[in-house]
């Protein structure tokens, strides 16, 4: 229990000092321009596909500075001083994490409020609203915890290096494909498309849970679609503590 309420209370200093340094400022500014160019639309009407695609899109985009910039805040010197106050490694590392978190979701909220308040969309009710957030605060779950696996406070750079090169072969089906594909050698050809593959199950269910946003429709396998985010939520963020647990700790000094 103690480290749940420790790891609470340096999510909550890390939230204060990201507010009180005004690094807060950057994703606020970003979500009144988010909101004005593409949601508020003077005299346009939007619909939920609509709204959930490009507030998808913003909260990734949006993700990608956050987390830098938290994890930046937790790369210092001083978090030497912190580890040495009973705060536990894991407990350190998922503080950051869940600091991400809690902005990226707070502000998505106010998004939904200014959204429901000035624009509304015409074929979204309360329920369908909550049913289409879920599977994309997950995706924002999913892309902060991969990030934070790949930062250079949790993995070396060989290793991040590895990650990115699997990550590329398993989007490389975007871009090497049809005529190119079929001028490689054979073997070379069916070991690449196997690679393809394998490499591009671990993102099914983050693109599963942005379709499932989109329609909201809970039948059929979309509950195995959120157990699926889960659990790569969960594996990811358990390789991250994992290595951030054996690794030895130099903070950077910029």
């Amino acid at each position: 229990m103690q480290t749940y309420v420790r790891t609470l209370q340096f999510t909550g200093f890390t939230l204060l000092e990201y507010f009180r340094s005004a690094r807060i400022l950057i994703e606020l500014i970003a979500m009144l321009a988010f909101f004005f160019v593409f949601l508020r639309r003077w005299g346009q009407g939007i619909d939920a596909q609509y709204f959930f695609t490009v507030t998808g899109v913003f909260t990734l985009v949006l993700t990608l500075y956050t987390n830098s910039a938290i994890i930046g805040l937790g790369d210092r010197p001083q978090g030497y001083i912190i580890l040495a106050r009973r705060v536990s490694r894991s407990s350190y590392l998922m503080g950051l994490y869940l600091t991400t978190v809690a902005i990226i979701a707070g502000v998505y909220g106010l998004i939904c409020i200014g959204t429901a308040l000035y624009n509304p969309p015409v074929d979204l009710d309360m329920r369908e609203w909550v049913l289409g957030t879920l599977p994309l605060l997950l995706n924002v779950g999913i892309m902060s915890a991969l990030l934070l696996m790949l930062s250079p406070l949790v993995f070396t750079s060989g290793w991040r290096l590895f990650i990115l090169g699997l990550i590329a072969v398993a989007f490389s089906s975007n871009f090497i494909g049809g005529p190119m594909l079929q001028s490689l050698p054979g073997i070379a050809e069916r070991i690449l498309r196997s690679a393809q593959t394998i490499l591009s199950w671990p993102l099914v269910p983050a693109f599963q849970g942005f379709a499932l946003a989109l329609s909201r429709n809970y039948s059929g396998p979309a509950f195995l679609v959120i157990a699926a985010q889960v659990s790569l939520l969960m594996a990811i963020l358990g390789l991250a503590l994992y290595a951030f647990a054996r690794r030895d700790l130099i903070f950077s000094t910029q």
